[in-house]
């Protein structure tokens, strides 16, 4: 009988303050509130998609609907839809990038042996990193640069740029650890590769 089931006639068992075999102070708080601020980090490229991927769709049926049954578009909704779109890409770039679900062709790939198809994967890692260094680059500086503002939304455009480099960051740091896992395939000569 734990110290919660307690019939008619029986004293209520006195509780302890914490759990048994627990270090004193406020761990559990404390780790779900880890997992709380872990998640949109770890789900961050899902999460501000999907959200923009929401709020497109209601601004272009809004103005859909303002437009062909009002007679009034709503002037900043397709300028919203443009922008967010092109987060969307660049968010859904990093997305694939983290999950692997990229397309490729790679039936020359498969027909190669293990320790040849890691090779080749270390020299695509390679090239992808090099890639994505180059849009960091480029990128950040087109965002620092840039000052104009959007011509609706009066946002400065910088904010619709700050996407490239900021997603070309996490495929980048992504592909490090590609690349790690595709030298040790190289290196082991294991069939398992790519």
């Amino acid at each position: 009988m734990t110290a919660n089931d307690h019939t008619c006639g029986e004293s209520k068992k006195q509780m302890p303050d914490s759990p048994p075999n627990l270090p004193a102070g406020n761990v559990l708080g404390r780790s779900a509130l880890l997992k709380a601020l872990r998640f949109p980090l770890v789900y961050f490229e899902e999460l501000v998609a999907g959200s923009l991927f929401v709020l497109m769709s209601v601004a272009t049926l809004a103005n859909v609907i303002g437009r062909y049954f009002f007679n009034s578009p709503i002037e900043w909704a397709e300028e919203f839809s443009r922008y967010a779109f092109i987060w969307i890409v660049f968010l859904g770039a990093a997305y694939c990038s983290k999950s692997g679900r990229h397309i490729v062709i790679d039936g020359l790939v498969l027909a190669l042996p293990g320790r040849l198809r890691a090779c080749l994967q270390v020299v695509v890692d390679i090239l992808i990193m090099v890639l994505m260094g180059t849009l960091v680059y480029y990128g950040w500086a087109l965002t620092v640069f840039t000052t104009q503002p959007t011509s609706t939304l009066y946002v400065p455009m910088s904010i619709v740029y700050v996407v490239v480099p900021m997603s070309a960051l996490a495929i980048l740091i992504r592909s490090i650890g590609t690349l790690i896992d595709h030298i040790r395939y190289a290196v082991r000569g294991s069939e398992s590769a790519a």
